[in-house]
């Protein structure tokens, strides 16, 4: 009786740990960005200047051909030296309502600029990941453009 037992235990183990399993997805996405908002201009102490609450929209085309919406709320700025920089986050919102929150820092210009996942809603809860997102050509006074995001998401 105690062996059928444990081997219970040991059955239903299992199927916890392939229930478990995390689900990889590779990102190759391309996104048309408008900027709806050109944030505010600031000048630092030492002199340099930027601009903090930027806010962009992007239609992001995956390569499968999923389609979502992308908000982003950002800041830049020049540092002493002279090299340009910046920070923020986006809120990524499937067809479904599912939300991914991603974080991102801006690169040197034309560097591509990194991103990280904060986690999300639905399937994004827990959800972990990172990339790039490199400019591929950009409307002449800045504010729109197309990019490139490559990386990856992990789900549970």
């Amino acid at each position: 009786m105690e062996k059928i037992y444990t081997g219970a235990i040991g059955a239903f183990a299992i199927c916890v740990a392939f229930t478990a399993l995390a689900d990889t997805e590779k990102v190759d996405s391309t996104l048309y960005w408008v900027q709806t908002a050109p944030g505010l201009a600031v000048e630092m102490p030492n002199g340099t200047k930027g601009r903090t609450v930027i806010r962009n929209h992007a239609t992001v085309v995956q390569a499968d051909g999923d389609v979502s919406s992308q908000w982003c709320t950002g800041h830049q700025g020049v540092d002493g030296s002279g090299r340009a920089g910046g920070a923020g986050y986006c809120t990524s919102i499937s067809d479904n309502g599912d939300m991914l929150y991603l974080s991102y820092l801006l690169g040197e210009e034309e560097q591509p600029a990194t991103w990280t996942v904060m986690g999300g809603t639905g399937e994004y809860e827990g959800a972990t990941g990172s990339g790039t997102s490199t400019i591929t050509s950009r409307r002449g006074d800045g504010r729109a453009w197309t990019s490139r995001a490559q990386g990856s998401i992990t789900t549970k």
